[in-house]
């Protein structure tokens, strides 16, 4: 039997990690962007880090590190964190937001199992 290949793995991991974000951060269709605070379409809405994955790979699947934000937010806006910050900080309160960025340089290699337990957790949220 052939194993799936650990990049691979993460990639689904983050597909079914990030759907799980949207359905947590919608209703009826629509979310409040955690970056701008105004209510779009979930057609709108990206997963978005508020320590990027290319900053901290420990945080990749964090569900506080990881909030609905619209594309233009994520994408575009390069102040998009100052809201995104303030709009936290609101959500989750200040300290597991200093927590997030504490652990920013946490160093992390992701193995199978957790991997697969990441793609699991998300295939039976969906039921």
């Amino acid at each position: 039997m052939k194993l799936t290949p650990i990049p691979k793995l993460i990639k689904l991991a983050e597909k079914s990690f990030n759907k799980n974000i949207r359905q947590r951060d919608s209703t009826d269709g629509y979310f409040t962007c955690i970056s701008c605070a105004q209510i779009k379409p979930i057609s709108l809405m990206d997963a978005g880090h508020f320590i990027p994955v290319s900053k901290s790979n420990f945080l990749r699947f964090h569900k506080d590190n990881v909030h609905g934000e619209c594309k233009g937010c994520n994408c575009f806006d390069r102040s998009h964190l100052v809201g995104y910050t303030l709009n936290l900080i609101k959500k989750i309160g200040h300290e597991k937001v200093q927590w997030l960025q504490n652990n920013r340089h946490t160093v992390k290699k992701w193995s199978r199992n957790e991997l697969k337990e990441i793609i699991n957790i998300s295939v039976l949220f969906e039921s």
